[in-house]
């Protein structure tokens, strides 16, 4: 069992109750309910206090109207399309089926544009054209002045009228003044006061032949619009709407990260960049690890990996030794070399023999004084041989300590040389990147060819080391500095292109990480439009029901010979996917949409569509204007027309506007009651209305032409004495409940007030009392009034004893007079 649906001014509590009954979280039930109260409430409930940018002023639609039931008096054209001089189409403020008919270009469907125009401020056959002729040649060519007047009357309010009016030298239709004026107030300008912009726009009493046939031929969401537009789920609309915009407001900064990732996920991948591959893959996802990305991105900043640190390193390499240096040091070699070398010539092993016997032979000479020499036995050892003896072992002395000097020298030299030959460094081992790898590998041989000599068998002379320094170390430098400079390019180039996405990305970081804090309220607006527009889907298809039963009845009886059934109808989508689905049966066998449909039966279909939504319960239109609705449709559909527009006459002013004389034959044939009227258009656009006939009369020319079939013999005597009577009695209490509904309907009384004292009238002479008076009163009142012997015949006839016949000595034809007599003065009673 469905629960009971809400009017518009329930919706709130409604949607509550759902809210209690589902499994929403919390806040996403309370954000709902601020929707529903208004812009303000949903965004102070948001946090984000007065949000100008979303203050919407209420729709039409969505504002309450003070509108009631309205009904038609009176609609006067003055020089507006095909009328020239004014002309009024009068009608009765009731229920009941009037047909206007006219040949084309009589001005009828001006009549019709006419009061659509003030009633709408448009007309649909203007702004359904692309061309602007219709809505530029609007004034009529025989007639200056131009203004519309239409009278209608509301219920428990008093009379008024809505005038437009153009200054003679306007061109522009849209440049009109509007006026309202009720009975004994203040003309206004503008019908705002009013209350019919929402209702006009649900339910829409006008259907113009152009707006019949474009109906169907729309948009599908043109069609889902206007039936939804009478469904009274305005505010939930208006929550929805509210909340799209929140969520839409809120998640834009999540999307537009979303596409600033992809474009620096698209950025990355075009690197040729180890850094760039590393994080690539974190951001493919939708969802990025933001701990692991900026790990990666802190990674790759301080170059603990990839080419960069080796770049660095390159840029940073320098030479063994300075071109200059290496001369010092070859110069050092040499000199060192060629000291050692002269000093070692003057030295011998057997020189520091001697010299260590000679230092042996004074110390002897010291200890045991004077003697022969030990060693050669010729010479003395004496003082004065120890002192010529002492000055050659100190002149041996100094020549021993510079040549120690000499070699300490030249071990220096050969030192810093050997380390000046230090071996290829290992940064040289391989290129980091291949447009470096000619480049290092000239350098790496140069070096390799550098450090070489101290590689060999064979040791290197001084003056092998010294020529080697001098000759290659300016072409290693020169290696090393081309090195420096190329690594140095590429590691900029890279870094060129890295920073400002290594920059970026870490910008990107951030906001993402702020927009992470903003994301669960944007799930809650997501989850909570979801729901609403599933309710909402809900809601309106159950109100459907009414509509869906009105549209297969409405179909039902314009279907007539047609074997095509309509079945559901459903709303469906939403956005700019929302549609209704119309199904439909060929023969029983479903069949894809309204293909199968000829125009005729699209028309009949488009006013079984139109025809429930206008004539709702919730509408304050009391009138229905249809102009030209049955062309393309055959016999027997405009049949079932008739049936179904008698029948919404019941309780609608049902007013059509028809080219030809179908309608009214369709009339005749079915013998309902309707007034109909014709409009004839004469010289200079002089248009004339006059009223063929109306359900009273008909029945008294009924009356009279079953009196003149009897006089010519083809009636019988009895059946024209029983059926006559009541014939005549259908036409005093037609003419009495016109006159009844009229003035009370004039005077602001409700229509359901009046219909509950019309049937509580269970007489004739009860129903001609309303009608005289407007108002029940005691029927001697009316005995009072019936005075004349005519008025009494009349009252006779029509009475109770109508069920027994004409009695035999009346005359039948001055029956008929005196009953046209009676109904005519009941009508003048009621003016």
């Amino acid at each position: 069992m469905t629960d009971p649906l809400p009017d518009s001014t329930r919706l709130a509590p409604w949607i509550a109750e759902q809210i209690d009954g589902s499994h929403l979280p919390d806040e996403v039930g309370l954000l709902i309910l601020a929707a529903f109260e208004g812009d303000q409430a949903l965004d102070d409930y948001l946090g984000g206090g007065t949000q100008t940018q979303h203050a919407e002023e209420p729709s039409a639609a969505t504002t309450p109207s003070d509108a009631r039931g309205t009904f038609l008096t009176s609609v006067q054209v003055e020089g507006f399309r095909g009328i020239g001089p004014a002309t009024t189409l009068n009608l009765r403020p009731e229920p009941g089926l009037t047909i206007v008919v006219g040949r084309n270009g009589s001005g009828k469907s001006s009549i019709s544009e006419a009061l659509e125009l003030t009633l709408t401020d448009s007309a649909f056959r203007w702004t359904g054209k692309k061309s602007t002729q219709w809505r530029d040649q609007w004034r009529n060519l025989h007639h200056p002045t131009a203004r519309i007047a239409v009278n209608l009357v509301e219920e428990d309010n008093e009379p008024v009228v809505v005038t437009l009016d153009w200054p003679d030298d306007e061109t522009e239709v849209n440049r009109h003044t509007t006026r309202t004026q009720r009975r004994g107030g203040k003309q206004q300008i503008g019908r705002g006061d009013l209350g019919w912009d929402g209702p006009l726009q649900r339910f829409r009493p006008i259907l113009s032949y152009d707006e019949l046939g474009a109906m169907l031929n729309g948009t599908p969401s043109d069609l889902h619009d206007a039936i939804s537009r009478v469904l009274g789920v305005e505010q939930l609309t208006d929550a929805i709407n509210r909340i799209s915009v929140r969520h839409k407001d809120h998640k834009a900064p999540g999307d537009d990260l979303a596409k600033r990732r992809r474009a620096l996920a698209d950025t990355v991948a075009e690197l040729d960049d180890e850094r760039a591959a590393a994080v690539a893959p974190l951001l493919k996802k939708t969802a990025p690890d933001l701990l692991r990305l900026r790990a990666l991105l802190h990674e790759t900043e301080a170059s603990a990996s990839g080419p960069v640190p080796e770049l660095r390193a390159l840029t940073n390499l320098t030479a063994p030794v300075t071109p200059d240096s290496a001369v010092a040091i070859a110069k050092r070699l040499r000199e060192s070399d060629a000291e050692l070398a002269e000093l070692v010539d003057v030295a011998s092993d057997r020189k520091l023999d001697t010299l260590r016997l000679l230092e042996q032979a004074l110390q002897v000479h010291e200890k045991h004084g004077d003697m022969a020499c030990p060693v050669c036995h010729d010479g003395t050892l004496d003082a004065t041989w120890a002192r010529q003896s002492r000055a050659a072992v100190s002149a041996d002395h100094q020549h021993m300590a510079a040549l120690n000097g000499a070699r300490k020298l030249m071990e220096l030299a050969h030192a810093e040389a050997v380390r000046a030959l230090q071996p290829v460094p290992a940064i040289l081992d391989r290129s980091p990147t291949q447009e470096l790898e000619e480049t290092v590998a000239a350098v790496r041989s140069m070096w390799q060819q550098w450090a070489a000599i101290t590689r060999g068998p064979v040791a290197p002379t001084m003056t092998q080391l010294a020529d080697h320094l001098e000759t290659n170390a300016a072409a290693l430098s020169d290696a090393v500095d081309a090195v420096n400079k190329a690594a140095a390019a590429c590691l900029a180039e890279r870094e060129d292109r890295w920073q400002p996405v290594h920059a970026e990305l870490h910008a990107w970081c951030a906001a993402w990480q702020a927009w992470l804090t903003d994301k669960p309220v944007v799930d809650q607006l997501n989850e909570a439009k979801k729901w609403l527009q599933d309710n909402d889907r809900r809601l309106r298809n159950e109100r459907l029901a009414p509509i869906r039963v009105g549209v297969q009845h409405a179909w039902a009886m314009l279907r007539q010979e047609s074997n095509v059934e309509i079945g559901d109808l459903c709303l469906e989508g939403s956005a700019t996917r929302r549609k209704l689905r119309i199904d439909s049966l060929v023969d029983g066998v479903a069949a894809d949409g309204l293909t199968v449909l000829s125009q005729g039966e699209l028309h009949a279909l488009a006013l079984a569509l139109f025809l429930p939504r206008a004539t709702m319960a919730e509408s304050p239109f009391r009138f229905l204007i249809l102009d030209d609705p049955v062309q393309a449709m055959d016999p027997a559909k405009v049949d079932g027309l008739v049936t179904l527009l008698s029948e919404l006459a019941q309780t609608r002013q049902v007013v059509v506007l028809s080219h030809d004389d179908r309608l009214p034959a369709a009339v005749r044939r079915g013998n309902f009651a309707a007034t109909i009227m014709e409009v004839n258009r004469g010289k200079d656009s002089q248009v004339s209305i006059t009223t063929l006939t109306d359900p009273a009369r008909r029945y008294i020319e009924d009356a009279f032409g079953l009196v003149l079939e009897h006089k010519n013999g083809r009636l019988p005597d009895e059946a024209m004495r029983r059926t006559l009577p009541g014939m005549l009695r259908f036409a005093v209490e037609t003419a009495a409940r016109h006159t009844y509904f009229t003035r009370n309907i004039r005077a602001g009384r409700s229509l359901e007030t009046l219909e509950s004292e019309w049937g509580a009238a269970a007489t004739t002479r009860s129903k001609v009392i309303l009608g005289v008076f407007g108002e029940p009163r005691e029927h001697h009142v009316l005995e009072q009034w019936a005075r004349a012997p005519y008025q009494k015949s009349a009252l006779h006839i029509t009475g109770p004893k109508m069920h027994d016949g004409l009695t035999p000595a009346a005359d039948p034809r001055q029956a008929a007079k005196d009953v046209q007599r009676l109904v005519d003065d009941i009508e003048k009673a009621g003016k």
